[in-house]
């Protein structure tokens, strides 16, 4: 397990975290001021992807190809973590066009045998 997923591993192994992942070292929980300022901004310089790049922006880009890859809008719900999937519909349903022609063509393969005979 290489990189991020095996530091990530080592972390909850060795500091068994029972509700949030990262604290402080005083043990309160980590400002979204902070965290920009001193984890993602110090990031994303490292990787040299656009300076002005939020947190909100990985997780737009998070439901945005998953769904373009075709993991179903109630798990990226989920995984977003957004109490109804009416906010993920909302907000990333015009992604999916392509649900509804599945949903025609579903009916149709169903009802298929019945328009065949009628």
């Amino acid at each position: 397990m290489p990189g991020l997923a095996h530091a990530l591993a080592e972390y909850i192994d060795r500091h068994k975290p029972e509700d949030v992942l990262f604290r402080t070292t005083r043990g309160n929980l980590i400002r979204r001021d902070y965290f920009n300022a001193e984890v993602l901004k110090p990031a994303i310089f490292s990787a040299g992807v656009p300076a002005d790049m939020t947190f909100h922006d990985l997780r737009h880009t998070f439901a945005s190809t998953a769904l373009a890859e075709g993991v179903p809008i109630s798990e990226v719900s989920r995984w977003l973590g957004h109490e109804s999937i009416t906010t993920t519909v909302d907000l990333y349903g015009h992604l999916v066009p392509e649900a509804s022609e599945r949903a025609r063509t579903a009916l149709d393969n169903a009802f298929a045998s019945a328009l065949g005979s009628a």
